[in-house]
């Protein structure tokens, strides 16, 4: 009855449920959630622990946040934490359970969907059935809420709340366990008691009421040796600890003198008592020798002697390395190991579990190795696991040995291998995270430091060499990827050819090709070290691996890799994080996987994928990332509704962050033709309405010229044309004016049909701006005035306001005020009043035209309140232009300071953007400066300015200058 209760608790609103009772889960129905990774993961935790309570921005981010490495932002990881989280929950209809409010956040999940809660109840439930003398039912109630834990609560979360937390729920576990054990001894359990019991002795050796329950429970079964054997190992074990033992003390007395009150039931001996041997004295050095040139790793060193040196009081010392093969984790243990000799005097156990062959280690094999190491008869040794793990931890007991499992396959092989004494500790390495194997502290282990790399390199092959050829050292460390087996055999080559030299071998490495076979030297090499990984895959982890290796970019998330491996959301994130936790894959950052560079070479050598289906992934990636691009596109142009982005802001920073990937997939489908380029020039073109910082320009234009080639070799006109188009546009934004010009009118020679009319009213737009940077006014209004003309035929106002906006400028600069009033106010109206790009970009238009009809205080008015949009838009290009225009605007109204401050403000911004931005700003300073009085200060800055100019080819502007200058003399 009490179960069918605790389900119907946990099923929550909606089948909503969420575990704290181990590694942090969620689910809906029977579909799991995807919470992210560890950190997001953690700030889910905070929230999930106070439902229905505001936290603050603060105290979150004391709680997940490193104190020693904060973010420079915490409030914005914050808001992109609880924007994933609520996008995941908004997918299962419960996205309105998160909510944003003043200084924090909310989560108003219900009761029931916690384990947690259903714990304390249950646990509640017991104190009840106990007080009414039901102790039968008070057991089942604590079997039950111990059943809920389904290893160590929030395993593997960062942050300072998941620690104490975890502990809180720790030592709540704890707490009723003492009490079913009590229940177990007091009603009569039987030998599942008595292994319970051990291990929670060997789980929690300080907590003396566990050890007291155990003695009293062999009593009971009529084994009064062992009693006295578990006695006299805690008494050891506390005085060792500076410990008095006073309960156990009592316990002890009470059987000694067999107290009649002790004896709930007369039960037989359930095992025969097997007779004591003498105690081991063997001190086994088992480590392998110290490598002589171990370099590097100083801060993982240092974390895990202070660790090893100064063990938890409650618990043994288990450090847990983790990483990629041939990053050094065995390296690294057993330098380690040898440095803290003096630590443990008892002796150094090692073995290698051989996790990562077909066959891992069986553990009862090495069980029987250490055993023997440690003096153990071998007919004394028991067949059975669970004896000789029992054994073992009675051998070790109150010894400081120190324990190397190496290479370990998973916390299932670790596990009986783990000492029940603090005196000693644990080292283990593994290619996997071992997130449940409980108290353990983890590691993982990345490549080196790219100086450390060095320093292993001249380690091996000789400093002198290494800086005699430093830029080809740097070069062989790179294509390392200072992975260390790797530097390690490229120094290993060097070494032993004294005559090659560095130059030589970087350009054998150059080759992705050919790289990981030169990466061998004897028996070193790199490529059989991750196949041993690799083999140990499941096919759709193998297939997994090998597709998302394909696209040349930094990482990926999980939705890009959806579509890569034609998988579902949840199918994905199961793949993506299977791999993580093997160290296949990185997760640099919430929901971006990666690969370590050696490794990706290797997965895109492995084969077994045709170059159909290998075609096929990226054009299921390329559709992806053009519906998100055009979405994103809509939402900062149009509506900024009813496109999965929250506003303007947030649809052109997705777009910033994915341009590494976005032109890697470009760059795939111009090289390869079964890919389409009509999608491909798409994708470029909402890239190129959006990107207009001096990075992405150069970015764009270059992809767009490859898509023009591409394009014209296939006979693909429609998508030369736009590509084209795109590239001048970006020519434009780059100051390569005269360039941009021959772009675009190739273009508009394509754009002859009917069908192509939208691109050749974009054309034309373009080469209005670029005719009026070339101070072509009258060119400008006659391509302006076209381009209007086809926008409105289309019924496209939004496009129509720009095109009204960059005429009215020129009409002005004519002389025709009035025409450039009206185009300008009929430019705001039409590209609308929600936030979005083209809004701003029309209300600066209009300011640009207010300063030229002299109405300073409008103007200065609309530019100060759109500079800040294309600060939130990212669009440094506009950001730049419209501190500039402030800057001409103090100017024309004589406010000499403010013009100062608004142009030294706007420079290091244009500086990012290009010449004509800088020497316009340039050129307001320096006329402020003049009638300030700072001569010499105006004189180099107008002097820069006319090198701009000059480096533009713009000869009106730099007539101008020139005259300010001959004013100064």
């Amino acid at each position: 009855m009490e179960t069918a209760a605790v389900a119907a608790d946990l099923a929550g609103e909606a089948g909503l449920r969420f575990r704290l009772l181990g590694p942090l889960a969620g689910w809906v129905g029977e579909q799991p959630l995807a919470l992210g990774r560890r950190q997001q993961q953690a700030f889910l935790a905070m929230l999930i622990a106070a439902p229905g309570r505001v936290l603050t921005t603060d105290r979150l981010g004391d709680g997940i946040f490193d104190e020693d490495n904060p973010p420079g932002n915490p409030k914005s990881v914050l808001a992109t934490h609880a924007y994933r989280v609520r996008r995941e929950l908004r997918s299962h209809e419960a996205g309105h359970l998160l909510v944003t409010v003043d200084g924090g956040y909310r989560l108003d999940v219900p009761a029931g969907a916690l384990d947690f809660v259903a714990f304390d109840r249950l646990v509640a439930g017991a104190g009840e059935a106990l007080a009414a003398g039901e102790r039968p039912r008070a057991r089942d109630l604590l079997s039950q809420a111990l059943a809920l834990h389904e290893g160590e609560p929030l395993a593997g979360l960062p942050g300072r709340h998941a620690d104490e937390l975890r502990r809180h729920l720790t030592e709540r576990r704890l707490d009723a366990l003492e009490t079913k054990l009590g229940l177990d001894v007091e009603l009569g359990s039987g030998p599942s008691c008595l292994v319970e019991l051990d291990q929670a002795v060997f789980a929690h050796p300080f907590r003396e009421r566990f050890r007291a329950l155990l003695m009293l429970e062999y009593h009971l079964s009529g084994r009064p040796e062992e009693a006295r054997a578990v006695y006299e190992d805690a008494r050891r074990f506390y005085l060792g600890e500076g410990l008095t033992c006073a309960d156990l003390d009592a316990l002890h007395r009470r059987i000694l003198r067999n107290d009649p009150g002790l004896v709930a039931a007369a039960r037989p001996a359930l095992v025969e008592e097997r007779p004591a041997g003498p105690a081991p004295t063997a001190v086994p050095e088992q480590l392998p020798g110290p490598l002589p040139d171990f370099t590097g790793r100083q801060a993982d060193v240092a974390r895990l002697a202070e660790a090893l040196s100064h063990p938890d009081p409650g618990a043994v010392v288990i450090s847990a390395i983790n990483g990629l093969g041939g990053v050094g984790k065995t390296s690294l243990a057993v330098h380690v190991g040898h440095a803290l000799r003096a630590r443990f005097p008892d002796g150094r156990l090692h073995v290698d579990l051989r996790g990562a062959q077909p066959v891992p280690l069986d553990p009862g094999e090495a069980l029987a190795g250490f055993l023997t190491a440690l003096g153990v008869a071998d007919r004394e040794i028991p067949a059975d696991l669970a004896e000789r793990a029992a054994l073992f931890r009675t051998t070790v007991t109150g010894r400081r040995l120190l324990i190397l499992l190496d290479n370990a396959a998973g916390p299932e092989q670790v596990a009986p291998l783990l000492p029940g004494s603090r005196t000693c500790a644990v080292l283990v390495t593994s290619r996997a995270w071992l997130t449940t194997l409980p108290g353990a502290r983890h590691l993982p282990l990345d490549a080196m430091a790219a100086q450390e790399a060095l320093d292993l390199l001249a380690a091996v092959a000789g400093r002198a060499r290494i800086e005699a050829e430093p830029v080809a050292a740097a070069a062989i460390v790179t294509a390392c990827g200072r992975l260390p087996l790797a530097v390690r055999v490229a120094g290993s080559r060097l070494a032993a050819d004294p005559a090659q030299s560095l130059v030589q071998l970087a350009d054998s490495l150059a080759d992705e090709r050919t790289r990981l076979g030169e990466l061998t030297h004897e028996q070193a090499s790199v490529e059989p070290v991750l196949a041993l990984s690799y083999a140990r895959l499941t096919e759709e982890q193998a297939r997994a691996l090998r597709l998302l290796a394909l696209p040349d970019a930094p990482d990926l998330g999980p939705a890009d890799a959806a579509a890569l491996l034609d998988r579902g959301p949840a199918e994905t994130r199961e793949l993506l994080d299977a791999l993580v936790d093997l160290n296949l894959l990185q997760s640099p950052a919430a929901d971006r996987y990666g690969f370590h560079d050696l490794l990706k070479v290797f997965a895109r050598q492995r084969g077994g994928d045709t170059a159909a289906a290998v075609t096929a992934a990226f054009a299921r990636l390329l559709d992806f990332c053009v519906t998100g691009a055009r979405n994103a596109e809509s939402a900062a142009h149009r509506d900024p509704d009813g496109h999965g982005f929250a506003g303007a802001e947030e649809a052109a920073a997705w777009l910033r962050e994915r341009t590494a990937l976005h032109r890697a997939v470009i760059q795939r489908a111009c090289q390869d033709a079964e890919l389409s380029l009509t999608q491909t020039v798409d994708l470029l073109d909402a890239m190129g309405s959006i990107l207009f910082g001096r990075g992405y320009v150069t970015t764009v234009a270059d992809l767009a010229g490859q898509v023009a080639a591409a394009a014209m070799v296939r006979g693909e006109r429609d998508a030369e044309a736009l590509a084209r188009s795109v590239r001048g546009g970006m020519l434009w934004h780059a100051n390569s004016y005269a360039e941009a010009g021959q772009e675009l009118r190739g273009c508009l020679a394509l754009c002859d049909g009917p069908d192509r009319l939208k691109l050749r009213a974009d054309t034309l737009k373009l080469l209005g701006a670029n005719a009026r940077a070339l101070r072509d006014f009258e060119q400008a209004v006659g391509c302006l005035e076209e381009a209007a003309e086809l926008f409105r035929q289309q019924a496209d106002e939004t496009a129509e306001g720009l095109v009204l906006g960059e005429l009215a400028f020129n009409h002005a600069q004519c002389g025709r005020l009035e025409q450039a009033r009206a185009a300008a106010e009929r430019c705001v109206e039409l590209t609308g009043r929600q936030v979005s790009i083209p809004q701003s970009i029309g209300r600066y238009y209009l300011a640009r035209v207010l300063h030229l009809c002299g109405e300073l205080g409008p103007a200065l008015e609309q530019a100060e309140h759109v500079v800040e949009r294309f600060r939130s838009f990212g669009m440094l290009a506009f950001e730049a232009a419209t501190g500039s225009l402030i800057a001409r605007i103090h100017l024309s109204a004589a406010r000499d300071r403010a013009t100062v401050r608004a142009a030294e403000e706007a420079l290091p911004k244009a500086r990012q953007v290009g010449g004509l931005l800088e020497g316009g700003l340039l050129r307001a300073l320096g006329e402020a400066l003049t009638r300030l009085g700072h001569t010499d200060r105006a004189r180099i800055c107008l002097q820069q300015a006319l090198g701009h100019y000059r480096q533009l080819e713009l000869a009106g502007d730099a007539a101008e200058v020139e005259e300010l200058l001959r004013g100064l003399c």
